[in-house]
């Protein structure tokens, strides 16, 4: 498996609510496997930045 050594998702808003969507890029959701459905519990680490960490726990069929 090839990962872009640099992924870059963006933050958009999410219409209808006051939660914002990351985007994360189509060549790594087919790289990764990444389908709409998937489900996936975050967790937080703060080190100065910000690093979000997505943990998939179910995979959309």
């Amino acid at each position: 498996m090839v990962v872009p050594k640099q992924p870059v998702v963006r933050a958009r808003v999410h219409h209808g609510a006051r939660s914002l969507d990351l985007t994360i890029p189509a060549d790594l959701c087919k790289t990764l496997g990444i389908l709409e459905g998937d489900t996936f519990s975050v967790s937080i680490q703060r080190n100065g930045d910000i690093a979000i960490i997505y943990r998939r726990i179910l995979k959309a069929s």
